[in-house]
């Protein structure tokens, strides 16, 4: 079954080297009890150690049922030790995380034999020991002989073909030593048994055959094989492989045995998740008071197509070119600051607008204005009815004059858009709403007041009323004066102003409790009848249009409206002057706010991640504390036949779950700490709720630590996987 040809195994330690076996010869019967004798240094525990696959032979070969173990792989002796050999230790080597049950099971486990089957044969061979009243009691709860019961338990658990006994009576009484030799003189009725012990009396009391090994060599053999027999046995290895499912109860038990540490560790790494966790609660909760916010002030705002519209590429990459500071050149260099762009509404573009409002989604609008330039002159009569005369308050005209460096500009007229958007969002407070007679050139407008009923000081004075000696008025001073409102290119003493335009101001209108919407910021608000009667009566005193603007119902039908207005443009290339930009005024202003929200949460959030990088040190620095802590825990699953992956394994699941706790305790604490949060923001200003940590922030912070946690460890675990068996299993 097994036979060492001319073996030989030597330790070198620096300049000097230890011949630990020199050219042995052996070869075993399929079932014997073989006890190797000798005094210390003799090579007995190496010659074990080769024949178990945990340490290799320098030159010579072992043959295993017929076959050469010289080009033999490291998987290959893993399956080898795990298949084929069952070790019993001098110090029972149980791993004491682990349940006596677990213990015998492991080797099982490493064949990738069901659970089920794995209980009921680890509990049978427990029985056969004795112990199956013990099963769940852990290795410390065992007396010295129960311990070694069950490390023969464990030997047997996987039906090996070989028994590797190591001084398995050493820390033993004498008692308990006899009753553990009887029960291994059991077990080699049907396996060979190959034990190494110092008690050369037990040795011939309980062993069929005794080599005495001396400097290496094999100086005596009581029994040997004399006759090479055929082998026609096949010797098959089947893969080991430790499932996630055994690596996780293995670290969730150890974990178990170092509780305070673990959540010491898990609280430490969860500090970064904290503070990254608050960050976002809070910038996710502003942002959604944002969205909350626009989509109030979304009528106010409205999607707008002005004939210059503000470049905001341009502001933003503005004084950021190359360039060299402090040149030394003898030359200036001219650079233009004109952050408007032009838009050309053509009459297409009008009608694409407007086929919009009115056939493809009408319900989805609230009001439309197309707003023109016109040649008009407001004049107030300072005479009398009898002998009037006329002074200009105002005049807009069809061309103003530009001015490029001004983005913002207003005009004391201003076009109240069609539709319900002015019902909906203001109140008729004094007077009647404007009726025109078209016929006889007699129209109506509208004043605003504030929520607090202001108006403008130049509004009113404009409209010719003190501002300098008064500070309150009288609606009923203010409804009901009547102006002269001139179409054309008016001169003062030389036009004639009889033709001009009847205008009363018929009403006062103020702002709904509740709304952000704001169509009249100073002057005159007037309908679409008046610029019609213009534009049919003077074309040549009107201007292109300059500017349209739509009032969406809601959030969704902006988006809906500005995909559509987008689509426009994509028959266009960028450059192209045809193109026509809009401003979207509500998302303009809350995309600055969250420009700088955003901006301060990367800050901190980094800030915080420096935590998440300590923790992470610590985890390895932890992680390598538990390697050195279990190296005979790695040294014994080597001899159960695990492999190197398996072993990083162990320690890579542990990590895992450290991290998984350290995430899930840290989302708890950010969870708790929110409530105290939200009422301090509540009480300073008056906003409820503002912090709120999305499902998908928790998911993805937990999965940060758990990754950062497996990273972390993966060194320490790496180096585990390296540790030599043999070396492991010698360690205290």
């Amino acid at each position: 079954m097994l036979k060492l040809i001319d073996v030989s195994k030597n330790y070198t330690v620096g300049e000097f080297t230890q011949v630990a076996l020199n050219k042995v010869n052996l070869e075993f019967r399929q079932n014997e009890f073989v006890t190797i004798l000798g005094p210390s240094g003799c090579g007995k525990t190496t010659l074990l150690n080769i024949v178990g696959g945990l340490d290799h032979y320098d030159s010579g070969d072992l043959i295993i049922n017929g076959k050469s173990t010289k080009d033999f792989e490291e998987e290959e002796w893993d399956m080898y030790r795990n298949n084929s050999i069952g070790f019993i230790f001098q110090s029972h080597n149980l791993i004491p995380h682990l349940s006596v049950l677990q213990n015998v099971e492991m080797g099982m486990t490493l064949s990738g034999v069901a659970s089920s089957e794995r209980k009921q044969r680890a509990i049978e061979v427990l029985k056969e020991v004795g112990l199956a009243d013990h099963i769940y009691k852990r290795p410390n709860q065992l007396s010295g002989g129960q311990s070694q019961r069950v490390a023969i338990a464990r030997a047997l658990a996987n039906n090996p073909d070989v028994v590797l006994a190591d001084e398995p009576t050493g820390s033993l009484d004498s008692v308990t030593s006899v009753q553990i030799l009887e029960l291994i003189k059991k077990i080699a009725k049907d396996k060979l048994v190959i034990m190494v012990t110092h008690n050369s009396e037990l040795a011939m009391k309980y062993s069929s055959r005794i080599i005495n090994l001396k400097d290496g060599q094999v100086v005596g053999d009581s029994n040997p094989v004399m006759e090479a027999k055929s082998n026609s046995s096949t010797f098959l290895l089947k893969k080991t492989s430790m499932s996630y499912k055994t690596a996780i109860i293995s670290s969730i038990n150890n974990i178990k045995t170092k509780i305070g540490r673990t959540l010491l560790t898990a609280f430490a790494g969860s500090i970064g998740i904290i503070g990254i966790a608050l960050i976002l609660s809070l910038s996710n909760g502003l942002d959604q008071e944002i969205s909350s916010f626009e989509q109030e002030m979304l009528a106010g705002y409205p999607v707008s197509i002005p004939q210059n519209v503000v470049d905001l590429e341009k502001i933003r990459s503005f004084g950021i070119e190359e360039l060299t500071p402090y040149p030394s050149t003898d030359y200036a260099t001219a650079f233009e600051m004109n952050f408007t762009k032009q838009n050309i509404i053509t009459k297409d573009y009008i009608d694409y607008v407007d086929d919009y409002v009115t056939n493809i989604a009408p319900d989805s609008i609230s009001g439309v204005k197309y707003v023109h330039n016109m040649n008009l002159t407001l004049l107030k009569n300072v005479g009398t009815d009898s002998f009037p005369t006329y002074i200009p308050l105002q005049k807009d005209l069809k061309d103003p004059v530009e001015d490029n460096t001004s983005i913002f500009s207003s005009s004391f007229f201003t076009l109240l858009p069609e539709g319900n958007v002015l019902q909906d969002n203001y109140d008729l407070i004094y007077g009647t709403m404007p009726v025109n007679d078209v016929s006889s050139g007699t129209f109506q407008a509208l004043l605003v007041v504030d929520e607090y009923n202001r108006i403008y000081k130049p509004t009113l004075q404009i409209l010719g009323f003190d501002t300098d000696t008064l500070t309150e008025f009288a609606f009923s001073d203010i409804v009901g004066e009547k102006f002269k409102l001139f179409v054309g290119e008016y001169t003062d003493y030389v036009t004639d102003v009889s033709s001009g335009l009847d205008l009363e101001i018929s009403g006062i209108i103020r702002i709904k409790d509740g709304s952000n919407v704001n169509l009249l910021y100073n002057g005159l608000g007037y309908t679409s009848d008046l610029t019609d009667y213009i534009l049919e009566a003077y074309p040549d005193q009107v201007g292109d249009i300059n500017g349209i603007y739509v009032y969406p119902n809601d959030f969704e039908s902006k988006d809906a409206l500005k995909l559509y207005l987008d689509e426009y443009n994509t028959k266009f290339e960028a450059d192209d002057p045809a193109r026509i930009d809009y401003v979207d005024q509500a998302a303009v202003f809350t995309s600055m706010i969250r420009g700088v929200i955003d901006t301060v949460s990367i800050v901190l959030i980094a800030f915080a991640g420096i935590s998440l990088v300590v923790s992470s040190i610590m985890i390895a620095i932890i992680t390598y504390i538990s390697v050195l802590e279990r190296i005979k825990e790695i040294g014994v699953l080597r001899a159960l036949g695990a492999r190197k992956k398996d072993i990083s394994r162990v320690f890579n699941t542990e990590n895992l779950l450290i991290g998984f706790g350290a995430g899930v305790v840290g989302i708890g604490i950010s969870l708790l700490l929110i409530i105290p949060i939200n009422l301090i923001i509540e009480n300073l200003a008056d906003v409820s709720n503002v912090a709120k940590l999305s499902v998908l922030h928790i998911v993805a912070l937990v999965l940060i630590s758990t990754v950062l946690a497996f990273v972390a460890g993966l060194i320490p675990a790496r180096m585990a996987s390296k540790k030599d068996p043999v070396i492991a299993l010698r360690t205290e």
